[in-house]
């Protein structure tokens, strides 16, 4: 299902928004853990309550860029801008993997399934939960109106073979 022309514009804008914030987030965690000069420190910090705690919500935003990638697909969205903001996310999340793989026992405590698909109303509308808080936390502290169909803009249902 295509979205009408005269909505792609906003959706694109939309989407790039959130996208480009998702990419600082993970470039923050990125930069944060490029500090930390010891691999043995950098060990402790991710195995640490609040390192792990922290990640993990690395993690979520993560798959949040994977959730709206989907839709992006399912709704034949295809935009250069958006597609190089991807690339860039996707450019930074492997670089976090390599820290990461200094803790493999976080690394599976990490990716479970994703047990948070249902759907939240908020002023007539419905968002997944963890769009919304992304949105509300790292974008802008109003929700966006969905444009682009009535519920969470551009999102779908992430498989956990996604990640």
């Amino acid at each position: 299902m295509a979205i009408e022309p005269s909505l792609l514009d906003a959706c694109t804008a939309h989407l790039k928004t959130c996208l480009q914030n998702i990419h600082k987030v993970i470039q923050r965690a990125n930069e944060i853990l490029c500090s930390i000069s010891q691999p043995s420190v950098c060990s402790e910090v991710l195995l640490s309550s609040r390192g792990a705690d922290y990640i993990s919500g690395v993690v979520e935003v993560y798959r949040l860029s994977k959730r709206m990638e989907g839709g992006m697909r399912t709704h034949n969205m295809d935009c250069e801008r958006l597609r190089f903001v991807l690339r860039d996310i996707e450019l930074s999340w492997n670089n976090l993997q390599a820290f990461l793989s200094i803790c493999p026992s976080l690394l599976q405590t990490l990716f479970p399934p994703d047990v948070k698909n249902g759907m939240i109303n908020i002023g007539g509308r419905s968002y997944h939960p963890c769009c919304a808080n992304f949105w509300l936390h790292c974008v802008d502290p109003i929700l966006p109106v969905p444009t682009c169909h009535s519920s969470c803009s551009a999102c779908v249902k992430l498989n956990k073979d996604e990640l």
